[in-house]
């Protein structure tokens, strides 16, 4: 097959665009792959980048109104590439671009998105959503999602295939006595209250990360003097696998996971974890056995504090972790994409 992986981005750090990397070189083995965006810094590997001259949708500024502009030069850029490669299946990770394949065999992925108070990306949003029922397929990459997609989509067209956990995340069954923290700063993380965990446990906080309230955080940080708490910035890939391998135990105040692949990954370094039971958390936190699931701030501390005083427990609990994460290998999920991609006509 001609698979064509399509984002508007194609860049390390960022969470579709990870996806379609470890795809795009697990079916490139057997397929001709591609993958089209505007911007990429992964190196090839079994598969070929397509850069174009198309402009990211959303920047948070006056331009992401001018949408369906940028959609019409999108369209023009793919029907030539299609004209001179001829896909057969486009699988696009950008729910807001699905309009510029009309007519074209597409499956998009949705990723989901967090709560905006920006109105654009709400009726835009909204527009693209009910765009997806002409699609042969969709894939939901959680539960939590294909029951928000239910709404716009026919259920028999959704099809749930979650994200998968790299190679690289193993467990090296080491303890440093520190709590870890992966993601952007953004409010719907709700990053300064585990910073707030760490000055009332009076334990280790490492922050991977940066984002648009990372400043306000480092001043929270100072302001409640929790000292114990350690801004790393952006991290590469070797410095994260070892953050998840020498950690205690992963907490997260986040209020929205589409997936929640950051859990998975440090339950493959047998590392157990903390978080909301909300949104598509239950599914990739077993409570009580690969973690714990809790429901407000003082449950989180007391389970928090629970693993502080255990080594025993977070070793065991890391080992549930891990086994769970098995089920969620990215050689799996890739033969799953592959039959979908087949069964598209």
């Amino acid at each position: 097959m001609r698979i064509a992986f399509v984002n508007d981005t194609f860049l390390e750090g960022r969470g579709a665009d990870t996806v379609i990397y470890e795809l795009a070189r697990r079916l490139g083995r057997k397929n001709k792959v591609y993958v089209i965006a505007s911007e990429a810094n992964f190196k090839e590997e079994n598969f070929r980048i397509l850069r174009i001259k198309a402009a990211k949708l959303y920047q948070g500024r006056i331009t992401d109104y001018f949408y369906f502009q940028k959609i019409r030069q999108f369209r023009k850029e793919i029907l030539a590439l299609n004209k001179k490669y001829k896909f057969d299946i486009f699988n696009v990770h950008h729910s807001a671009l699905n309009l510029a394949f009309k007519g074209l065999p597409t499956v998009v992925t949705w990723h989901g998105s967090p709560k905006t108070k920006n109105v654009a990306r709400i009726l835009l949003g909204k527009f693209t959503l009910a765009f997806l029922r002409r699609n042969p397929k969709v894939v939901s990459i959680s539960s939590y999602l294909a029951r928000k997609l239910s709404g716009y989509a026919p259920k028999d067209k959704i099809v749930i295939i979650n994200d998968g956990v790299s190679e690289d995340f193993k467990p090296t069954w080491q303890d440093k006595n520190f709590m870890l923290f992966v993601g952007r700063h953004e409010p719907h993380k709700r990053v300064d209250e585990i910073i707030k965990l760490s000055q009332e446990t009076n334990f280790p906080l490492f922050i991977a990360g940066s984002g648009p309230l990372t400043d306000k955080l480092r001043r929270y940080a100072k302001k409640i003097m929790a000292n114990k708490v350690r801004f790393l910035g952006k991290v590469n890939r070797r410095r994260l696998v070892s953050l998840y391998q020498n950690c205690s135990f992963f907490v997260s105040a986040s209020r929205w996971e589409g997936f929640g692949l950051i859990f998975l990954e440090a339950g493959a370094c047998g590392k157990p974890s903390i978080a909301y039971n909300m949104c598509s958390m239950p599914e990739v936190i077993k409570n009580n056995r690969t973690g714990f699931l809790v429901n407000n701030h003082k449950e989180f501390r007391e389970k928090a504090m629970e693993l502080i005083k255990n080594r025993n427990l977070r070793k065991s609990m890391g080992k549930e972790a891990f086994n769970f994460s098995k089920d969620f290998s990215w050689d799996k999920i890739a033969d799953k994409y592959e039959k979908l991609f087949k069964s598209i006509k």
